[in-house]
């Protein structure tokens, strides 16, 4: 380890004992170094601001909580707290990734009543009850105009989620994704009666 590198160790150390004796000052300079960086790498993992900005508080919250992690004999802190970025963005990234998920294959079975996602054949609002119907909907009513429009097409018209965006002009993911946030946005509509009534 060259003389500049083991300056910047001992640095790091400092500051980070000052951390370990509650020293807010500290915390604040460290943010000031490194709080860009980290977000950057967050950044270019999660893809969404909020997402990132949540990345990059739980990074420093985690330094703040458990200085005594950082192993100056493992490298800088630049490199700790960048590493723990990326690791801590990744988690964020696959935890809503499988709420997504369930989120999906609860609102799939919430309308299974209506249709599947993929169903070709239409709905036959016969098999429903009149009560049912009217609250689909209603819900379907509040829905936004591309995930309506995308919804009906495919459960009232029968059609392939291919033939939805054909007859839109959209690409197919963008089909994809109005459909599948508005089956999310129908259970949380039609889920809203039953959550009120077991509060009251």
């Amino acid at each position: 380890m060259n003389d500049c590198a083991a300056g910047d160790r001992q640095i790091d150390y400092r500051v980070v004992q000052r951390i370990a004796q509650r020293d807010e000052a500290a915390l604040t300079e460290v943010i000031d170094l490194y709080a860009s960086g980290v977000l950057a790498i967050s950044s270019r993992i999660c893809g969404d601001p909020i997402e990132a900005d949540a990345v990059v508080s739980t990074v420093f919250w985690e330094l703040w909580a458990g200085p005594e992690k950082f192993d100056q004999q493992r490298g800088s802190l630049r490199t700790y707290l960048m590493t723990l970025a990326r690791s801590r963005a990744i988690d964020r990234q696959r935890a809503n990734l499988a709420q997504q998920r369930n989120s999906l294959k609860y609102a799939e079975e919430q309308c299974s009543n209506i249709a599947a996602v993929a169903s070709i054949q239409p709905v036959d609002q016969r098999q429903l009850d009149h009560e049912q119907v009217a609250e689909l909907r209603q819900a379907i009513e509040q829905l936004p105009h591309s995930q309506r429009t995308a919804l009906e097409l495919a459960f009232y018209e029968g059609l392939t989620h291919r033939q939805v965006a054909d007859k839109q002009s959209l690409p197919l993911g963008t089909i994809k994704t109005n459909i599948r946030r508005g089956l999310i946005q129908l259970r949380n509509l039609m889920l809203e009666p039953t959550q009120k009534q077991r509060l009251a």
